[in-house]
């Protein structure tokens, strides 16, 4: 459910604050709150418990031992999402790695048996699928640049880089849609 809360970035980018700049400046508030409080959390002891009280059950191991969030790194790779990219391949990349990595968690969990590290292939597959099912939904950039994004987000979910993917996934993607821009169109 977290994963799929993300939406609201690309959502509001594309309808309630189009200007980048106001984006930008935005999400740069809400991303430096979100680094500022994950490095408070392991130092100031009320944050500490406030965080083991109501976020323990969501938060992974290397979550717990100090590392960043995932909901941080999601705003990271938002931000930078945004500033290297045009819009429609922001959007894209951002909606890839919120709908594509919630279903390959949630499908490889559930129904996995081909595993690739501490993946599994079945995740991989269906998250490509509804990354492909979602760019012809929505259609803000040409099919094929959307299935040659939705391929490369999903190549990336499934590889084990020491880099998280809600970086790794929207600018991977960004790039390879832009690179696909310039010689499928």
């Amino acid at each position: 459910m977290i994963h799929i809360f993300n939406l609201i970035i690309p959502i509001s980018y594309g309808t309630w604050l189009p200007d980048k700049t106001s984006v930008l400046i935005l999400l740069g508030i809400v991303t430096f709150s979100a680094i500022c409080t994950d490095l408070a959390r392991t130092r100031v002891q009320w944050l500490k418990s406030l965080f083991v009280r109501y976020f323990d059950s969501m938060l992974r191991s290397h979550e717990l031992s100090g590392k960043f969030t995932g909901a941080t790194w999601v705003l990271i790779g938002a931000w930078f999402t945004i500033l290297i990219f045009p819009k429609p391949i922001a959007i894209m990349a951002l909606v890839f790695m919120s709908v594509g990595d919630t279903t390959a968690g949630i499908i490889g969990m559930q129904f996995g048996n081909i595993k690739i590290g501490s993946k599994t292939l079945e995740g991989s597959l269906s998250g490509l699928m509804i990354c492909i099912l979602t760019g012809w939904l929505f259609p803000i950039v040409p099919i094929t640049v959307g299935i040659v994004g939705s391929v490369s987000a999903m190549v990336v979910e499934l590889l084990p880089l020491t880099i998280d993917d809600n970086v790794s996934i929207p600018i991977t993607s960004g790039t390879i849609m832009i690179l696909a821009s310039n010689f499928l169109i």
